[in-house]
């Protein structure tokens, strides 16, 4: 079922229950309306012919049934009864051979002084009066209101036919409004429809900016920038890999094939496999940095699982890289020592603390002459800041800004071995542990990395 039908209908059942309920009340209002009022006019019949009867002795009851038969009223042909305290008829203005009555109710109506009931279609009011003798009399008083009961059904089949046409008229307004409060979606599909995987960067018209309608437009077109971004950040990957992956693989290519070319000692065979070896080591690296820039990117990794001390993670990456470079010199300190141990305790995952601090270690002292690394560890009450600095090469102020990204290298690091993917791992794990990473640099004076890390 179409959004407009469902609309349409569910609005139209809404105003069906509404009118429904409205005409229900009026016409229940109405029949109470016709009801007392004709009891009301029962009452007064009743007294008036009580009146007529007891109090003016010049008029006999032969004479009150004629001027009965004769009232063009409503409440004709009205069936009035009085009866004395014996429970004995003493005036009726009807002809009948018997007169029905039930002595329970005149009871009643001796009882409560006034009673409104029916019988059969009859509405019957049986009320007191008292002469000027004090000697008290019951009167009862039927009638049938046809007049009132046609009015009421009048009433009725009008409120019938108008609520039939509501309801009808409902309908078609409905469809009407519903088709023309959906047709900005109708134009949002169409334009959907002509977007296509290689037109990611087309936008959907937002239109007033203002109602549901444009914010869902607005979120889309957000949407749309994402996915294209993640189709960028795909593209550079996989073109950059390649890249990256061709020149090693290339290199270990043409060292079997210059090794195959003729016979050769066995010194100058282990030199060629001791160079493959150190570019299959490369190439591992590169790999590893790779996977990890990949994982980090698709955010596959759930790093917020594990309380992680990052002083302790820095003092054993110093044990690592000493132990696998004898020449490099990790120095570690604190600029304060913390008041609390929970603020150098972060959220995370340790490998990947790892992988962050050491690539910032190990640049430190590769780009080094002096091979020197200077970390140091402070704190405040929202965050754990770990600074690692270095007197090395340094960056070019105009390069600062593209040292986070895949794959890039700046002019002067060229003559340095690496991929140019260890400071964009770097910023994309900072950010998902909820941190920042910046760099101060000055070129022929060294490079300070800061990151700072949200603790627990």
């Amino acid at each position: 079922m179409q959004i407009r039908t469902k609309i349409a209908l569910q609005f139209t059942l809404i105003v069906a229950f509404i009118l429904a309920l409205f005409s229900i009340a009026i016409y229940l209002l109405s029949e109470n309306y016709r009801q007392k009022e004709f009891y009301n006019s029962l009452r007064d019949r009743a007294l008036t012919t009580a009146r007529l009867l007891i109090t003016e002795p010049q008029i006999d009851r032969q004479l009150l049934k004629v001027i009965d038969k004769n009232t063009l009223t409503t409440l004709y042909p009205a069936q009035v009864l009085v009866f004395n305290d014996s429970n004995q008829v003493a005036y009726y203005n009807y002809e009948a051979d018997t007169v029905y009555y039930s002595p329970e109710l005149l009871d009643r109506i001796r009882q409560n002084r006034y009673v409104e009931t029916a019988f059969s279609a009859k509405e019957v009011v049986g009320t007191m009066y008292q002469d000027t003798l004090q000697q008290n009399y019951v009167v009862l008083a039927q009638a049938e209101d046809v007049y009132g009961k046609q009015k009421l059904e009048n009433i009725k089949d009008t409120m019938i036919v108008g609520y039939l046409g509501a309801v009808g008229l409902t309908v078609l307004l409905g469809f009407f409004f519903a088709g023309s409060s959906l047709k900005p979606i109708s134009k949002i599909n169409e334009e959907i429809t002509q977007i296509t995987a290689n037109d990611l960067q087309r936008k959907l018209d937002t239109g007033n900016n203002k109602d549901e309608i444009a914010t869902l437009a607005v979120n889309f077109n957000k949407m749309l920038s994402r996915i294209n971004q993640s189709f960028e950040l795909q593209k550079s990957f996989v073109s950059n890999a390649s890249h990256e992956l061709r020149t090693p693989l290339a290199a270990v290519r043409s060292e079997i094939q210059v090794a195959l070319q003729k016979e050769r000692t066995t010194p100058e065979y282990r030199q060629i496999l001791q160079s493959l070896l150190s570019d299959n080591q490369r190439l591992i690296k590169l790999t590893n940095g790779l996977l990890q820039l990949a994982k980090s990117e698709n955010n596959e990794e759930k790093v917020l699982d594990e309380n992680v001390r990052v002083d302790e993670v820095l003092f054993k990456i110093q044990e690592e890289v000493l132990h696998n470079n004898p020449h490099y010199q990790v120095y570690i300190d604190y600029e304060e020592i913390p008041d609390d141990i929970h603020w150098v305790t972060i959220k995370g995952k340790m490998t990947l603390l790892q992988t962050v601090f050491g690539n910032l270690i190990d640049n430190a002292c590769k780009y080094s002459e002096d091979k020197r690394a200077e970390v140091r560890i402070k704190a405040n009450k929202s965050n754990c800041i770990v600074s690692v600095s270095d007197r090395g090469i340094g960056i070019p102020a105009e390069e600062i800004e593209h040292v986070f990204e895949p794959f890039y290298r700046t002019r002067n690091a060229t003559s340095y071995t690496g991929s140019g993917i260890g400071l964009s791992i770097c910023k994309r794990i900072v950010k998902i542990l909820g941190g920042k990473i910046s760099v101060k640099s000055e070129v022929g004076r060294g490079s300070m990395f800061i990151v700072v890390l949200p603790h627990i």
